[in-house]
């Protein structure tokens, strides 16, 4: 069974506005006995950022002179125009995806926010939020109830913060991390209190510091400094909500080698100074406080 199924979509309520702009969804299936090949710099519909996830089947992507072959479970981002290719190579009876076309306006710092986090070419589970999200979008426009731009620039958002949500959860997931990457963050957790520096962290999991840093950036989407502040800021915070101990004291306790310092830091990842959140002053009473 041939698979062609595309959606367009064009609001003028939404247009030239401040909202995402949804410009097509589809599910194809493409052989052999036909030509598929789309050259990024030769196509008139741009501009417009695009998302392609292979269902099965084998296709391939070129970006910056690199060839990418297209199997099930990985999908492209590119913008067009640009200078990349998609195409039907001649060795694969047939390529299978869903996608997604959108225009960049409004978006354009978050979709190469996340290009710069997961790459041109990311593996996605089937049942990932991101893909589960896209074939519920290409359910509603066979259904034809994407009737209004509104409803397709939630949908468009949506879909953006489901590969952010996925990038970060995945990133979080320490069984995928790297080994040296999980030692030094087991370092972190039971040394945090006396480590003085990055050159430290690194010679314990014997790395060099800079190969290190690019490692652990790449795989938790931190830098190993901001994670040793987390994992103080987080002990911080539960000493400030449960102890009575002075800030002086605190600072000491998580690592910090005075109290001046201590609120500086916690100001820029909480937003008010320890003495500010333990009075709640200007946040809620919570009951629960998530730091991340």
């Amino acid at each position: 069974m041939k698979i062609n199924e595309a959606y367009g979509f064009r609001f003028s309520q939404t247009l030239n506005q401040s909202f995402h702009e949804l410009f097509a969804v589809g599910h194809q299936r493409v052989m052999q006995a036909e030509e598929y090949k789309w050259d990024g710099m030769k196509r008139g519909d741009g501009p417009l950022l695009l998302f392609q996830y292979t269902l099965s089947g084998k296709g391939r992507f070129w970006f910056g002179g690199e060839s990418h072959d297209m199997t099930a479970g990985r999908a492209f981002l590119a913008e067009i125009p640009s200078e990349h290719l998609y195409e039907l190579p001649d060795e694969s009876e047939e390529w299978e995806f869903v996608f997604i076309l959108f225009r960049p306006q409004n978006l354009s710092v978050e979709w190469n926010g996340l290009v710069e986090r997961m790459g041109r070419v990311v593996e996605l589970p089937p049942e990932s939020a991101p893909v589960v999200l896209l074939q519920t979008m290409i359910h509603l426009a066979r259904k034809d109830h994407i009737q209004d731009g509104f409803k397709g620039s939630y949908l468009v958002y949506q879909f953006m913060m489901e590969l952010y949500r996925y990038n970060e959860v995945a990133k979080k997931n320490r069984l995928l991390w790297d080994d040296k990457v999980q030692q030094a963050v087991a370092y972190m957790e039971d040394q945090f209190m006396t480590i003085q520096s990055l050159d430290e962290i690194a010679a314990a999991v014997g790395l060099s510091k800079y190969y290190f840093s690019r490692l652990f950036l790449k795989t938790t989407g931190s830098t190993p400094i901001e994670y040793l502040s987390k994992i103080r800021i987080r002990t911080s915070i539960t000493l400030l909500s449960e102890t009575d101990r002075t800030i002086d004291d605190i600072a000491q306790a998580v690592g910090y080698a005075n109290g001046s310092y201590f609120i500086k830091v916690f100001r820029q990842w909480v937003g008010d100074s320890p003495g500010e959140f333990r009075r709640s002053k200007s946040t809620i009473a919570f009951n629960h406080f998530t730091f991340d």
